[in-house]
């Protein structure tokens, strides 16, 4: 779990930390904070970085970029998950037509005395709201990892020995389990094993040539289609979304 604060004032920083590790503390899951205190041109492609569930905590007033434009942005970029809290000094944005538009979970004030309370109670939602967002979950070289299912594109054989890579959007990770074994445990309708050695998202495909047993992704082509799979592929990708291109 990521917990990004994106304010700039030290005191509240400090303050948004200790009210996360109060709450976190309780729990049995890994989590990171991370503090942006200011907008530049590399801060999306910074939060599109971090993998696993994130949960926002935007300050109205960070110079550069306030919170809600940064919140446009967030969503702009394909971002509909990930709950947005908001935190101002001003109450009068509660009554700003915005939180529709980029799903803002609540609104917070600083200047109120239950500022803590709040908050705790507000962060207790957004993580019961990701808990239901379906992950893949393993642990490699004592670290746990939670990669939500729409962040990986695909899971394949590693060569070097029995363990399996998953490749997501921005890294790739090692899972010490065999591709039958990953088959075995996903709960997800939307993968499907293309190849002995391959379990592809089907969410994630742009675009398949049959012929040559080539699967293309956004960034990414793999060649892990074997004969047998490709007739269930094209009804599976039918079904999903009405073509089989």
């Amino acid at each position: 779990m990521n917990f990004i604060l994106y304010e700039d004032d030290e005191v509240f920083i400090s303050r948004y930390r200790e009210v996360i590790n109060k709450l976190m503390g309780k729990s049995k899951m890994d989590y990171k904070i991370c503090s942006i205190k200011k907008y530049n041109d590399e801060t999306i492609e910074q939060l599109n970085s971090i993998v696993g569930r994130k949960v926002y905590l935007l300050d109205v007033e960070v110079p550069g970029l306030n919170g809600i434009d940064l919140a446009r942005k967030i969503r702009k970029n394909g971002d509909w998950v990930s709950p947005i809290v908001v935190v101002t000094s001003h109450d009068e944005f509660k009554v700003v037509g915005f939180t529709g538009k980029i799903l803002m979970l609540d609104f917070i004030s600083k200047l109120e005395e239950s500022l803590e309370n709040n908050l705790i109670e507000t962060l207790k939602v957004a993580l019961k709201i990701q808990s239901y967002r379906p992950s893949y979950d393993f642990s490699y070289k004592g670290d746990y990892f939670s990669l939500p299912y729409d962040d990986i594109i695909y899971f394949e054989k590693n060569l070097r020995d029995n363990s399996s890579i998953i490749v997501c959007e921005n890294d790739d990770y090692i899972v010490r389990k065999t591709i039958s074994e990953i088959d075995n445990e996903l709960e997800n309708a939307n993968f499907l094993r293309t190849h002995r050695s391959c379990i592809v998202n089907l969410d994630k495909i742009t675009k398949i040539d049959y012929d040559a047993g080539t699967i293309y992704f956004k960034d990414v082509s793999i060649d892990l289609l074997s004969r047998s799979n490709k007739s269930i592929l094209k009804n599976r990708m039918v079904n999903l979304h009405g073509n089989n291109s």
